[in-house]
């Protein structure tokens, strides 16, 4: 586990925040007309591949919590 997965898996409050603020980043830059959030762009692209790794980290928690409740 790298570093900042260790991170966001250890403080999932963290981990909510940065996911519901690039999903939010998406649903502007999808629905806006301003060219500056253009999905084309590089930083619009980085921000995309920042969410899904924060969707991956925010299932590793759903995941962590399941088995702790399971044991």
């Amino acid at each position: 586990m790298n570093p900042i997965e260790n991170f966001l898996r250890s403080k999932p409050g963290v981990a909510t925040i940065l996911y519901f603020s690039t999903l939010a980043y998406l649903i502007y830059a999808i629905y806006s007309d301003d060219p500056r959030t253009d999905l084309s762009n590089f930083p619009s692209t980085l921000v995309f591949f920042a969410f899904l790794y924060l969707t991956y980290i925010a299932i590793m928690i759903q995941k962590d919590k399941k088995d702790k409740k399971g044991n």
